[in-house]
């Protein structure tokens, strides 16, 4: 029995520890993995939405596709944000749900930290994408 309650010299709440603690990295790199997704999600309509505004802008449809140019970047905007949303849904639950976070609470800030900085950094990208388009 007592081989059974120790694994390579740890008992059985070390090994629950152990595996809580892989449960919370897996639950934040989905997160991250998921973002990622969004924001390669974002990207293609904010760029489609860049290409049809602006090569087709000088066509006898300029302004359709100025408009379907603008709503697909704008479009692209509101994924970026959504992304960020889901991001920090998770990044909340694991702060909520584990009280000994405490450990990798800095690596989780600097987490957060930079998906908003990233997030915000695409919205202004496609606002200047916009402005392109519009010029």
């Amino acid at each position: 029995m007592l081989e059974k309650e120790k694994v390579k010299g740890k008992s059985n709440t070390e090994l629950a520890q152990d595996r809580t603690d892989l449960a919370k990295s897996r639950t934040l790199l989905a997160g991250e993995r998921t973002y990622s997704a969004w924001i390669r999600t974002g990207f293609t309509i904010a760029g489609a939405g860049l290409t049809i505004g602006k090569a087709l802008q000088d066509t006898g449809s300029g302004t359709i596709a100025l408009i379907v140019g603008g709503a697909l970047i704008t479009i692209g905007m509101l994924t970026f944000v959504y992304a960020w949303i889901g991001y920090r849904a998770v990044y909340q639950h694991l702060l909520k749900n584990y009280g000994s976070i405490e450990e990798n609470k800095s690596s989780f800030n600097l987490n957060m930290t930079a998906i908003s900085f990233i997030t915000i950094s695409l919205l202004m990208v496609c606002i200047l994408g916009f402005w392109i388009m519009l010029s």
